[in-house]
């Protein structure tokens, strides 16, 4: 098989990757799987596979989650709004949650490895809220092992479940026979799968009215416009600090640099992570996510989380990664006043106090008007725009004229089409 499938690094971390990706399970002794016999792989049918992976419920215990059911395509590869309890998931056990609001998907294959920026102090790259995965095959396994998302006990129990899948004979025609024989094998087999499947067009299709509109297909209407001005004013929201337009990528905008920061968020006192088992959380309601400083070799980066896309910001709800926001004005708020002295909204206290970054965040010179603005801009980088000149709206889209900002949140509903 290539090396671009099989880094050399890969094998020892793919089993040590039953880390759990929202709660706090040990770490099972590494091991070191020899990569499979296949000499290439159909990269078109290696995503196929990944996607059969992906939307099968039956490899989780007790059956009945998949990877979708966190992180739905219709919902930008994210979790339904009506699923959640607090912004926080359901496991396979229904009565089980983990401690962060699952992310999108989508984009994801952009992320970096992780690496350290010395001149800002900050973790760079990496997948999931800390920062804690290098690559997305890093990342592939974990929810699979994870007690409060997929529950499986071992790669033996996983890989019992996919002999039994309908499509357990590809992974034999892609990868040689033989594959599902040892569970490391398999494991990596799963790894790469998936990750294709990520890698794929569904997962970044850059097909938003933004998109459009740097096109040449579209424009922006005056709050739109007024908006992404504000967006990029540094007098103002100076959103692009963190949430780049990547200008060497063109207008290929990913909207995250992929650093992180400590915003000083409140704790979402509703999430029902605190009232979980000592099993689960030992902490109970006096846990305190340090996020990339869960990592110990992470000290000072405490309260620190990964900088997300803004694409399709707006179906992605709730906001951070506790799920303290509900909706996109709340979040602007929060950046304009969370650091104002006497706290005239009455935020809760930070989470993690020490290490907040105060020098603009949470202190925006907005007026009302450019709140508003603001939060139409970030509407307009949802996916499946519905273009004027084909008449046809995408697999995700807000209906067009819906997404005003009023007195309230911003709402919108959704047109969606199967993607399974």
């Amino acid at each position: 098989m290539p090396d671009s499938l099989w880094p050399r690094w890969f094998a020892p971390l793919l089993l040590s990757a039953l880390i759990a990706g929202c709660s706090r399970d040990p770490v099972p002794a590494p091991v070191a799987p020899a990569p499979p016999s296949a000499s290439r792989v159909d990269a078109a049918a290696l995503a196929s596979l990944g996607r059969d992976l992906f939307f099968d419920a039956s490899l989780s215990s007790p059956p009945g989650q998949s990877c979708a059911s966190c992180h739905d395509p219709r919902w930008a590869f994210s979790t339904p709004r009506d699923r959640m309890n607090a912004g926080m998931a359901p496991g396979a056990d229904p009565a089980r949650f983990g401690m962060r609001n699952p992310p999108s998907l989508m984009y994801a294959s952009f992320s970096p490895p992780r690496h350290l920026d010395p001149v800002r102090g900050t973790l760079v790259g990496g997948l999931m809220h800390d920062q804690r995965a290098d690559s997305l095959e890093e990342q592939a396994l974990r929810p699979f092992f994870n007690p409060v998302e997929m529950a499986n006990t071992s790669a033996a129990a996983l890989l019992a479940r996919l002999r039994r899948t309908t499509y357990a004979g590809t992974f034999g025609r892609l990868f040689g026979r033989g594959v599902l024989a040892d569970p490391a094998t398999a494991m990596q087999a799963v790894a790469a799968a998936l990750a294709a499947y990520q890698r794929s067009d569904a997962f970044a299709p850059f097909s938003s009215k933004f998109d459009a509109v740097t096109e040449g297909r579209a424009a922006f209407d005056a709050s739109e416009a007024r908006g992404f001005d504000v967006f990029r004013d540094r007098q103002r929201g100076n959103c692009v600090e963190c949430h780049s337009l990547g200008d060497a990528q063109g207008w290929r905008a990913l909207f995250t640099d992929f650093s992180s920061h400590n915003l000083g968020l409140p704790p979402n006192r509703a999430s029902p992570f605190y009232r979980m088992p000592a099993t689960i959380n030992p902490d109970g309601t006096g846990f305190v996510d340090l996020g990339v400083a869960r990592d110990p070799q992470r000290a000072g980066m405490e309260g620190r989380f990964r900088v997300p896309t803004l694409r399709n910001v707006a179906v992605t709800s709730p906001y951070m990664h506790n799920g303290v926001f509900a909706s996109l004005g709340e979040a602007v708020r929060f950046y304009t006043t969370g650091c104002l002295a006497g706290n005239p909204d009455g935020w809760a206290q930070p989470e993690v106090a020490a290490g907040r970054e105060c020098g603009q965040i949470g202190r925006l010179t907005l007026t009302a008007r450019d709140s508003a603005d603001l939060v139409n801009f970030m509407y307009t980088l949802t996916d499946g725009w519905y273009d004027p000149k084909t008449g046809l709206p995408g697999p995700m889209q807000v209906v067009p004229g819906s997404q005003r900002f009023g007195a309230g949140a911003p709402t919108s509903r959704l047109i969606t089409t199967s993607s399974n």
